[in-house]
């Protein structure tokens, strides 16, 4: 989310409180408000319970000398809300965690939390920081702050104590979300990653206006995601018990799927409308159109992406699966789940880091050679996407690493497979070595001069 506005006058964070329902988070949005002397707005409220999210807005403090300007919400905490909550922290810069920090709610505290480092783990790197707000501070039965971290698990936390009926401790917690906020924007710009420009849900109403479109509505009249009210809002994941015919391929499909849920994960709703989510080295991805009220129809769908697999089959990275599983609320999902494997950006990023310029050199026509192969390989049969991210290398080959796209995607939608072979390459090669130049500026002509070599003997070579 954190971003430098179009003309350079602002940095853009974005703060998110989260939290169990009635935790406080609504009321630490408005203590906030009310010692900064400002109003917040609430997105829809039922029995005193929000339904979107509130709304605060503060410029106030300096990065590097350009203002900064908070955009302060919270997320709904009921159950059948989880998909809107998850839809809100994915736009996090950092957490402000409320939870009550007494005996009696401190399992729900814990599960919650956890389902959320779940979800911020499924997120790209690098990822929002979370400070913990120990609410209730005053009641007689609080836990001791040290039994409470132990319950926690103290690790890549931060714990601030507050009563937020009294405005206690929530600057203080507000404060340090800032700070995490800022350490995730220094790691943006290390990577050369924070956007630029207008955001597209800069406003209270269009962040309303983005929910309701996820959701598909359109009517101003509070929603609930696919499921019936008492359930949850997340769709399940497949797992080793699948029956026979809901997992492809039938006997390594199910190994898997044994290996690939062996951590607990919690999916999220994208912004395209897929769900996703990671779970250690293993990623899930379920289309937007991929949910089926009738098992047959999602049987049929699966048995052709069967036939997509098996037609790309030495062309894709080996340990993935396709899989169906019930969603929760009586539907059916279908779901593509890959392990991680290292792409050619990483590779070629550690080529232009050897310490030895031969090293450098070598790996750097190695990763030509690759990307030239996938480039005319994914181009026949069945086609595939192309690019840094998406190719990596078993046995000296390049093999697709990504989520496949769908069944009718075509090559000519994508203009990278339009272009001379060398140039295509070029494009995507050269951007990480003038990076490297940036960082290195004396080895800039080498490895420029290196890459055109390697294009040259490469294309005459094949």
């Amino acid at each position: 989310m954190a971003r430098m506005t179009a003309e350079g006058d602002a940095l853009v964070v974005r703060l998110v409180y989260d939290g169990p329902p009635r935790s406080g988070k609504t009321t630490s949005v408005g203590s906030l408000a009310h010692g900064m002397g400002r109003s917040h707005f609430t997105a829809g409220e039922m029995d005193g319970r929000t339904l979107y999210f509130d709304w605060l807005e503060y410029v106030g403090g300096s990065f590097e000398g350009i203002p900064i300007r908070c955009q302060i919400l919270s997320v709904p905490g009921q159950a059948e809300l989880t998909a809107r909550r998850w839809a809100l922290l994915s736009e996090a810069d950092a957490i402000v965690f409320v939870l009550n920090g007494v005996p009696e709610h401190l399992p729900e505290s814990a599960a919650h939390l956890r389902g959320l480092r779940a979800f911020l783990d499924s997120q790209p790197v690098p990822h929002p920081g979370i400070v913990v707000q120990a609410n209730h501070r005053d009641r007689a039965d609080a836990l001791p702050l040290a039994q409470l971290q132990e319950a926690l698990g103290s690790e890549g936390l931060a714990l601030v104590e507050s009563v937020a009926t009294e405005n206690q401790g929530i600057r203080k917690a507000f404060v340090l979300a800032v700070r995490l906020a800022l350490d995730r924007v220094r790691e943006l710009i290390r990577e050369g990653n924070l956007q630029a420009g207008p955001g597209e849900t800069d406003a209270p109403e269009a962040l309303l206006a983005w929910l309701r479109s996820l959701e598909g509505e359109s009517s101003p009249e509070p929603v609930r995601t696919a499921p019936p009210a008492g359930t949850p809002g997340v769709p399940r994941l497949p797992d080793s018990s699948a029956p026979t015919g809901r997992v492809w391929p039938p006997v390594d499909g199910r190994m898997i799927l044994h290996s690939a849920t062996a951590q607990a994960a919690v999916p999220s709703l994208a912004r395209d409308g897929s769900w996703r989510c990671q779970a250690a080295s293993w990623h899930f991805h379920s289309a937007p159109r991929h949910e089926f009220e009738r098992l047959d129809d999602a049987k049929q769908e699966l048995l052709s992406w069967a036939q997509r697999h098996a037609a790309n089959f030495h062309r894709l990275s080996s340990q993935r699966c396709i899989a169906l599983a019930e969603t929760g609320w009586g539907r059916w999902r279908l779901w593509q789940i890959v392990q991680g494997r290292q792409s050619l950006r990483k590779k070629l990023r550690a080529a232009l880091q050897a310490p030895v310029f031969k090293e450098r050199e070598e790996l750097l026509r190695t990763c030509v050679a690759l990307l030239l192969e996938a480039r005319q390989s994914f181009q026949t049969g069945p086609p595939l996407p192309w690019g840094l991210d998406l190719i990596g290398e078993s046995g000296g080959r390049p093999v697709y690493i990504g989520i496949l796209p769908p069944l009718d995607w075509e090559p000519e939608n994508n203009g990278h497979l339009q272009s001379p072979d060398a140039d295509a390459v070029r494009r995507e090669i050269q951007p990480l070595i003038e990076q490297a130049r940036r960082e290195t500026p004396s080895s800039g002509p080498d490895l420029l001069a290196s890459l055109e070599d390697a294009l040259t003997s490469t294309l005459v070579g094949s």
